[in-house]
């Protein structure tokens, strides 16, 4: 029986700065099978790695990643609140973050944020970048993005993030175009989870800190797990 599918949230991100090359790296070092970012479109349409729509939190700018061009994302540096004017980090473009990966032979995990939602037709783009690679899947908490990577690609492998009031327990069937559900660690639980089993979907859980009892024996309905620890596991 295989194990679950260790991917690095953000990157290995309990060790550095979270979607960055340093992160990604990082994973690597620590053993990951995956890496699972974040992705937003700048002004001119170029597909970023960074989670926040906002500047505020990662760079301390208040301007939003979409009001900029990728030039003027390419000098912006992100990190923690006191270092990053000395010690930051550029903001990956997404070709550079599936090139590591693909060198390094890691999975994919990607997900399509708030940007992503506003412009649907830049998903053939996306989609063109990163299909070269082999082990990827595309995820969101917006279905309507999956339909959109399915009606580019329907042989492309995508997952549905759900929350408890996101969806329709009784009925998971209805979301076809999602090929798994991921789920924060607190849905591993009923009545969520022998609905999530029933679904005959992909289960992969996000929130693990490689501690929790599961993770010792994991059972076969788990896929993988997303983490800030990927060295735990």
């Amino acid at each position: 029986m295989s194990r679950p599918i260790i991917f690095a949230h953000r990157g290995a991100s309990a060790h550095q700065f979270e979607n960055t090359m340093k992160a990604f790296e990082k994973a690597v070092e620590l053993g990951a099978d995956g890496i699972e970012f974040d992705v937003q479109l700048t002004e001119d349409g170029v597909p970023i790695v960074i989670h926040d729509a906002d500047l505020i939190r990662l760079a301390g700018i208040h301007r939003m990643i979409s009001s900029l061009t990728s030039t003027e994302v390419s000098a912006i540096r992100v990190g923690k609140k006191y270092t990053r004017m000395v010690n930051g980090h550029r903001i990956p473009t997404l070709i550079e973050a599936v090139t590591f990966c693909e060198r390094h032979h890691m999975a994919l995990n990607i997900e399509l944020k708030e940007t992503v939602s506003e412009r649907p037709e830049t998903i053939k783009r996306i989609i063109e970048i990163v299909t070269y690679s082999e082990n990827l899947h595309f995820s969101s908490f917006d279905y309507r993005l999956l339909e959109k990577v399915k009606e580019v690609d329907s042989r492309l492998e995508t997952a549905y993030l759900v929350r408890k009031n996101s969806v329709d327990w009784n009925y998971l069937e209805q979301y076809i175009c999602a090929d798994g559900f991921h789920i924060h660690k607190r849905l591993l639980k009923e009545p969520y989870l022998s609905k999530l089993i029933q679904s005959g979907k992909k289960i992969r859980v996000y929130g693990m800190i490689g501690q929790e009892a599961i993770t010792l024996d994991p059972p076969p309905y788990i896929d993988g797990w997303i983490t800030d620890y990927p060295n735990r596991f």
